[in-house]
């Protein structure tokens, strides 16, 4: 079962990630908090591809795709994302997408969830960043139970 969930996985991440040579593609890796809002708060690592595909100025927007794992609850789904650069080294980033969820720990109601976040970026020299987001979690009423939840995360923004 590890296996093929690993197989999975390795499956996903290759599919959403365009050609790693251009410049507006990026890798962010980070600690998070999941939960937030209940008792019982758990840690994960993220990692999430990121590819810009068009720009008008300081606006762009993109396509990826997230995997988060921990020992509690994985995630992994494809995510949009509208980016604007608002000062010369602050940014914003809006993301969201529908995913699978694994509903282990904390019952969320369906297998199917969609993560939507806000995150603030700080641009250092070389294009690398570090990022601070919050993120939702819902399934949107496809199921009966739709408690939803919560996580925030650090990430390191690695220009590909």
């Amino acid at each position: 079962m590890r296996a093929a969930r690993a197989c999975l996985i390795a499956a996903f991440l290759a599919l959403s990630l365009p050609a790693l040579a251009q410049q507006s593609t990026c890798l962010l890796l980070g600690p998070a908090v999941g939960n937030l809002r209940h008792r019982t708060k758990y840690g994960y690592a993220s990692v999430e591809a990121r590819h810009l595909f068009h720009s008008w100025g300081k606006l762009s927007i993109g396509f990826g795709g997230t995997l988060e794992v921990s020992r509690d609850e994985d995630y992994m789904g494809p995510n949009l994302t509208l980016d604007y650069h608002f000062a010369p080294r602050w940014g914003a980033a809006l993301t969201s997408g529908p995913g699978w969820y694994s509903n282990h720990s904390f019952n969320l109601g369906s297998h199917l969830e969609f993560r939507s976040g806000l995150e603030f970026v700080y641009f250092f020299r070389g294009d690398w960043r570090i990022a601070a987001g919050i993120f939702h979690y819902s399934n949107a009423g496809v199921a009966l139970h739709n408690p939803g939840t919560e996580s925030v995360r650090i990430a390191i923004v690695i220009p590909l």
